[in-house]
């Protein structure tokens, strides 16, 4: 099986080649990437969010959760950025000065793994891309036909 770390450097290079400027990553046990606090939470360290990925290109960024297989408390963590927008004071501080008109937040995970389960999860989510046992990637999901490449 795919490691979570792999899965989120094999798009992290794709996104790269499709000329994506890379803002953030991380991936477990490498101690990078951005962490965001919710708005108006005093607690340093409740309710963070430390994305996978967080990438733009032109007019859009895309935040990354990368896990090494179905995991569906991942899609309601993702689901709740898309509808709460709890963490747009940090988001807007990341993405000042840059002209962003779309955000889009989604999955990625081994291919093999977009099966029923992640088939009726898709709903709750912007993208999934699939990471396969051939290190290529594929769009498992994307109604809002985000230009990846």
């Amino acid at each position: 099986m795919i490691s979570e770390e792999n899965i989120t450097k094999k798009i992290l290079s794709w996104l790269i080649q499709s000329k994506w400027t890379i803002l953030s990553s991380d991936y477990p046990q490498s101690g990078t990437g951005i962490v965001f606090h919710q708005d108006n939470t005093i607690s340093k360290n409740k309710g963070i969010l430390k994305p996978d990925i967080v990438a733009v290109k032109d007019d859009v960024c895309l935040f990354f959760e990368n896990k090494n297989r179905f995991y569906y408390p991942d899609y309601v963590k993702v689901n709740n950025l898309i509808v709460n927008n709890n963490y747009s004071k940090d988001i807007a501080t990341l993405l000042s000065g840059r002209n962003i008109n779309s955000i889009y937040y989604g999955i990625g995970f081994p291919s093999e793994f977009h099966k029923q389960k992640s088939i009726e999860s898709a709903h709750l989510v912007d993208f999934i891309i699939g990471v396969s046992d051939e290190n290529t990637i594929e769009e498992l999901y994307n109604p809002s036909h985000i230009a990846f490449t």
